[in-house]
């Protein structure tokens, strides 16, 4: 993305928006199969950071994200849109990105929602991590 979009300096800005430095993530990453991407943030990812919530992991450091956002230097918090965790008996793709808004308008995330369906009914997705309920409630006080 362009300067304006990515790589801004909250220290400078006097924390005006946004707060990231853009995204990394693995194009080979079977959620993403459907989603064209490299491994940084490019035009594809404009509405996902636009419509999204970056999600603050400093206390759960095992977390692998599919999708990590890189956070502006001067605070360099472990933060990710994407991310995937066995809770219990059960498996969780967690998002930070609003995949339900407005999607006939907004094509890009159309597309990242029909990727992550695809990943989530099929066989490959089986999250290595393990989470406590206790971990994911820490993580939604945000």
């Amino acid at each position: 993305m362009g300067s304006q979009v990515f790589s801004r300096n909250t220290s400078w800005t006097k924390e005006q928006k946004p707060h990231t430095l853009g995204i990394l993530c693995d194009p080979k990453h079977p959620a993403l199969a459907h989603f064209p991407t490299e491994y940084h943030s490019n035009w594809q990812w404009w509405d996902a950071m636009s419509h999204s919530n970056a999600i603050i992991f400093d206390e759960i450091p095992e977390i692998n994200p599919i999708v990590r956002v890189i956070d502006d230097w001067f605070k360099n918090r472990k933060t990710a849109l994407l991310f995937e965790a066995k809770v219990g008996k059960g498996k969780l793709l967690f998002s930070g990105i609003d995949l339900h808004t407005n999607l006939e308008e907004r094509l890009e995330a159309k597309q990242l929602l029909y990727s992550l369906e695809n990943y989530v009914s099929s066989d490959a997705f089986n999250p290595k991590i393990d989470l406590k309920e206790k971990q994911l409630k820490q993580m939604l006080k945000y």
